[in-house]
């Protein structure tokens, strides 16, 4: 990926790239900022009640504590997968996920005392196809998080078809834009729809950080830009691809990343779990050691959620600004059970009660008896990771 640079004394952030089969890449606009970017994901927060549910596993103990104690249970993320029973294609399924689901409500379903219907809060990440009809008849598989084993199935969801709430895409604003004659050609010639382009986040040096987002280029307003010169803020009314804004809670990350990758440890420390989920986002994958039983050392003081696991076991791996390349899902279930690493090597965990602690509460199994500390150590065992863990001191 090319460099972005200009010649200008304001700080120059974001780039608008546009990129051919071949790999050539044309910079259609450089720009300071980009407005509308980050959104509360509370406002995108929907109920959904799964009808006739057999739930198994920790989704039936959830179901179970919700109906017994009258209060919302939060879940995690619940995966589904819709098969129409009619369809000629057995494998045209709709996979929707669920993230941050909670269960308010646990009510018996009709018929049959092992089966419930179960009111749900979450955000919908992944959803039916918009021009896809509810299946007169549907098997609703239930999937503990993305890529998990199996936790019951359901008759129905009710709202998850038809007209149900979609923010769509919302416009974005180029704030301190330069553009390009490309760009200045769309801006007199609009096309509804728009050109698919990248949405490049840029370092101080103009370098290109790993993320990048698919935004329409469709132009609905322009003018004069507040920071000068030559510069407008062109409004493009199509937005980013994905369905959702980014939450507020990652916006200083992003800040953070722009200044350069990190040169010393724990610098994803100070963020909440949303800002360390978007660290592992910049950072570099790496695949492990590469002479076999070299002594990794991780830092555990600040293992208090899942994310902060994974910077640090990172870091441990590869350094500041590294993530370990791994398929967390397996503990969920996935049925690659994990990527062993290029060389065996010795984990040495340093405050492992820190994470013990913490983590207590989030199971990881379908069944809800293993905590997620439980089960990353003989999941690392297994992988040929030799875990050495320590109450105290800071490597």
């Amino acid at each position: 990926m090319r460099e972005v640079v200009w010649g200008r004394d304001l700080p120059l952030r974001f780039a608008l790239v546009s990129e051919e089969w071949d790999g050539e890449q044309t910079v259609w606009a450089r720009c300071v900022d980009v407005e509308g970017l980050f959104l509360d994901r509370a406002a995108f927060r929907e109920r959904l009640t799964l009808l006739d549910c057999a739930p198994t596993g920790r989704l039936l103990k959830t179901a179970e504590r919700c109906a017994a104690r009258r209060t919302p249970v939060p879940f995690g993320d619940l995966n589904l997968m819709v098969s129409d029973l009619d369809a000629e294609d057995p494998y045209d399924d709709d996979h929707c996920t669920f993230e941050d689901a909670v269960v308010v409500d646990s009510r018996p379903g009709t018929g049959d005392s092992a089966r419930f219907d179960l009111v749900v809060e979450c955000v919908v990440t992944e959803q039916p196809r918009p021009w896809r009809k509810e299946p007169a008849r549907a098997e609703i598989a239930l999937l503990n998080g993305t890529s998990g084993g199996p936790l019951g199935r359901c008759g129905r969801v009710e709202g998850l078809y038809g007209a149900r709430p979609d923010p769509g895409r919302r416009p974005v604003r180029l704030i301190g834009c330069e553009p390009s004659p490309e760009l200045r050609h769309r801006m007199v010639h609009r096309r509804h729809g728009g050109d698919s382009l990248q949405l490049w986040l840029l370092d101080r040096t103009g370098r290109p950080t790993p993320v990048q987002e698919h935004i329409a280029v469709d132009v609905d307003e322009c003018r004069p830009s507040a920071l000068g010169g030559a510069l407008i803020d062109v409004t493009l009314k199509g937005g980013l691809f994905r369905r959702l804004p980014f939450p507020p809670e990652v916006r200083p990350v992003w800040e953070a990343w722009h200044e350069g990758p990190p040169a010393v440890r724990n610098a994803w420390a100070r963020f909440p779990a949303e800002g360390r989920s978007e660290w592992l986002r910049f950072a570099e994958v790496c695949p492990g050691p590469e002479e076999p039983g070299t002594v990794c050392e991780l830092d555990g003081r600040y293992v208090t959620d899942v994310p902060g696991l994974h910077c640090a076991l990172g870091e441990a791996v590869g350094g500041p600004g590294y993530a370990w390349h791994q398929c967390w899902n397996a503990l969920r279930g996935c049925q690659c059970r994990g990527e062993v690493p290029r060389a065996p090597f010795t984990l040495v965990w340093h405050h492992a009660d820190v994470a013990r602690r913490a983590l207590a509460g989030v199971s990881v199994d379908r069944d809800g008896e293993v905590g997620y500390f439980e089960a990353v150590v003989p999941f690392l065992e297994r992988l040929g990771v030799t875990v050495v863990l320590r109450r105290g001191r800071t490597p």
